[in-house]
């Protein structure tokens, strides 16, 4: 029986089957294989590291993006989001697409006009209107709980929307989940699950370990895949540590439980060195970098290689993630400090597909 469902799962794969959604970060994608289904993993580090926008930014948006351009519907988010209501991520999403589309940087907070003494131009609110369209196709595959949240409420949300996609069935006293769309990745994002409100009668650690272990239980038999982001321990990466050279977290970092953690195929964590006052890191130049650098660390992969780390140009205003050159290919760092050179980069490299393309068909 094991070795019928082995050659089942490889044949599914020789047809692509297997194969997931990219980040947006090539290297990212070739260490862990982009977003897969039934994979479940954890993001961490401390605050203002921004866990948050790299998984609305290479889990939701990238693969909402891949997939509208695709025309298909193997992809759904669920996101429990305890600290940001649905609008302020659906105008995340929407400032990242309107660079990406329009190459124009529009802050969520310009988006809304509550940056001081600024309200939108007319110009910006018409390229927001031609944008609607992208927000309903949007909004097909990205559900949002902005609310309240404990382990049994999770749980039942994440039941309740599955029925939408299929049904369960009982066979030699398993449960299994049978999917309308076999094709489909059904991601489930709790941001973040210190946030639970513990059920009366339970702490913090119990309610964020029951959530984890029915995260992994539906992973199991309905093949969803779990993203739980963490906050990181600050007192782990203390100056004791920084005296032992030890900058970067480890899998012992997380805080209120190391229950997701152990329950992951993939844990990633996210550093600003920046934050920490240093200026380099792993040789990429800090004092000139400063915010725009963040380190990505595939501290577990059960699938591929850990302990990788990926420098990589954040660009907050738009929640922009790019990978970087390694240290000694850059010249000049002052190109890394703004943004538009990802769009002339596309743009340069769209040039040349379409000549290699022309040749081709000669």
């Amino acid at each position: 029986m094991i070795v019928e469902k082995l050659f089942q799962q490889i044949d599914q794969g020789r047809t692509g089957y297997n194969h997931g959604y990219s980040t947006g970060i090539q290297k990212l994608d070739k260490v862990i294989d982009g977003v897969m289904r039934q994979t479940y993993t954890t993001i961490f580090s401390d605050s203002g590291s921004g866990k948050s926008s790299f998984t609305q930014f290479s889990y939701i948006y990238k693969p909402i993006c891949e997939s509208i351009k695709n025309n298909d519907n193997n992809y759904f988010c669920y996101l429990f989001s305890l600290e940001m209501n649905s609008e302020m991520i659906l105008g995340k999403l929407l400032s990242t697409y309107i660079f990406e589309t329009y190459h124009k940087e529009i802050s969520i907070k310009q988006l809304l006009s509550r940056e001081q003494n600024y309200v939108l131009s007319d110009e910006y609110y018409e390229i927001i209107q031609k944008c609607k369209p992208w927000l309903i196709e949007v909004e097909k595959r990205l559900k949002i709980y902005d609310k309240g949240l404990n382990a049994d409420i999770m749980y039942s949300k994440i039941m309740k929307e599955l029925e939408n996609f299929g049904h369960f069935e009982e066979t030699d006293n398993h449960k299994n989940f049978i999917w309308n769309n076999p094709k489909c990745i059904f991601l489930v994002i709790v941001d973040h699950i210190s946030l639970l409100r513990p059920n009366k009668g339970r702490t913090l650690k119990q309610e964020i370990d029951l959530a984890s272990a029915e995260l992994l239980t539906l992973r199991n038999i309905a093949a969803i895949s779990p993203v739980v982001i963490q906050q990181a321990n600050r007192e782990q990466s203390g100056m004791e540590r920084r005296k032992q050279g030890m900058i970067n977290f480890s899998l012992t970092d997380t805080r209120d439980s190391a229950n997701p953690v152990n329950d992951s195929e993939i844990v990633i964590s996210l550093l600003n060195p920046f934050r920490n006052r240093l200026n380099t890191y792993k040789d990429y130049n800090i004092s000139l970098l400063r915010d725009c650098f963040r380190s990505i660390t595939i501290q577990k992969s059960r699938y591929g290689e850990s302990d990788i780390e990926i420098g990589i140009n954040y660009f907050g205003k738009i929640n922009e993630w790019h990978e970087l050159p390694l240290p000694r290919e850059i010249y000049d760092y002052t190109k890394y400090q703004d943004p538009n050179y990802i769009i002339d980069k596309n743009i340069d490299n769209k040039i040349v597909n379409n000549k290699q393309n022309f040749k081709f068909t000669l």
